[in-house]
């Protein structure tokens, strides 16, 4: 359902700057303009994803914004005499923070709509590993396709000594776009012609690095159907698993943590995950160092 806009409050928008204004209708009007605007550009570029509960946290952090930046004061409006300074800089920092809350949610929609639109893209390939024997694929494809544009272009510098039009339709027949056919065959700053080196050693990386994600989504599935059991091991309050079936390790207390916990958690390489609900990463061999010692540290943490 799309979003419908509904604008702030004009009476809290412009209270909200009566402190710190001569002009606080102007300030509030254009409170109300910029809520209106962010409203615009986020259904605009996040389309469906952009439901109304979005519209309405937006709306409800603005608002909180306002309420908090009533209490600010200047003494430009207030006169210096008996200015309190200390209190008016904590009351500041406190709108701002809320200020920057209302962009900080912006950003996490943008997050959120890309993570989702890569799970329809996932899903609509077969899977994560279908889609990434697709990119394999795709990557081979283009290198070839580079190295066979290069050895088009070198046959046509030693038979005619440049480039001619049968030498573009060559290249476009081997499914170069136009676009693309005129640009490998300008020289270079060095006089060079086609696809440069690096540009193939980039395609190389680009391959190896697919093909070795390939490989550990092959093994994450083989994983799912041998049958074995994860690794569990218990921590005060909580345990560490090792999830065979996403290649995870996984950190998860009964209860949030203290912040000391969190911090060692941290510095082992462990980041939290919304979407585990448990502090993670991947299975390799250095992880599972990590989580050894990191299990042997929450151990004398707690006997200490």
């Amino acid at each position: 359902m799309k979003a419908i806009y509904q604008p702030l409050d004009h009476e809290s928008a412009r209270r909200s700057h009566m402190g710190t204004s001569f002009d606080p209708e102007r300030r509030g009007t254009q409170e109300i303009e910029g809520h209106k605007e962010v409203f615009e550009e986020l259904a605009a570029e996040l389309g469906d994803f952009f439901e109304q509960k979005h519209a309405d946290k937006l709306r409800e952090l603005w608002t909180a914004y306002l309420h908090s930046h009533a209490n600010v004061i200047s003494s430009m409006i207030t006169g210096p005499a008996n200015f309190p300074v200390a209190r008016n800089e904590k009351r500041s920092n406190w709108a701002d923070n809320k200020r920057r809350a209302i962009f900080e949610y912006c950003g996490n929609l943008k997050k959120w709509k890309e993570k989702a639109d890569r799970r329809a893209a996932i899903d609509e390939a077969g899977g994560e590993l279908a889609m990434a024997k697709g990119k394999l694929a795709v990557a081979k494809d283009w290198h070839n396709t580079m190295k066979a544009a290069n050895r088009v272009i070198r046959l046509a510098i030693r038979t005619h000594g440049k480039i001619i039009e049968a030498t573009r339709e060559d290249l476009r027949g081997l499914g170069i776009e136009a676009g693309e056919v005129a640009k490998i065959t300008v020289p270079n700053c060095f006089g060079g012609y086609g696809y440069e080196s690096f540009s193939l050693t980039n395609s190389n990386a680009r391959i190896k690095n697919t093909a070795a994600r390939v490989a550990t989504l092959e093994r994450i599935e083989a994983n799912k159907t041998s049958g074995a059991e994860n690794e569990v091991f218990q921590i005060e309050g909580g345990t560490v698993t090792y999830d065979l079936s996403s290649n995870r390790i996984n950190v998860k207390h009964d209860e949030k943590p203290e912040r000391a916990i969190i911090d060692i958690i941290k510095s082992y390489g462990f980041r939290w995950s919304r979407g585990y609900g448990t502090w993670t990463r991947q299975i390799t061999p250095n992880a599972k160092y990590s989580a050894e010692l990191l299990i042997k540290r929450l151990s004398e943490q707690v006997v200490a």
